[in-house]
């Protein structure tokens, strides 16, 4: 499979886009359990 330069140079912006996404809604989830976790463990003590 052979692409030419612009095809190759969008296919790899989409995926860094895609994947610095991915990695954004990561983090989200776990800052989000993290401070359900503390919640939880303040109303518990």
């Amino acid at each position: 499979m052979l692409y030419n330069g612009p095809v190759m140079n969008s296919i790899a912006t989409e995926n860094i886009v895609i994947g610095t996404l991915a990695g954004i809604g990561v983090i989200v989830l776990l800052v989000m359990f993290v401070y359900v976790v503390r919640q939880v463990l303040k109303k518990e003590s």
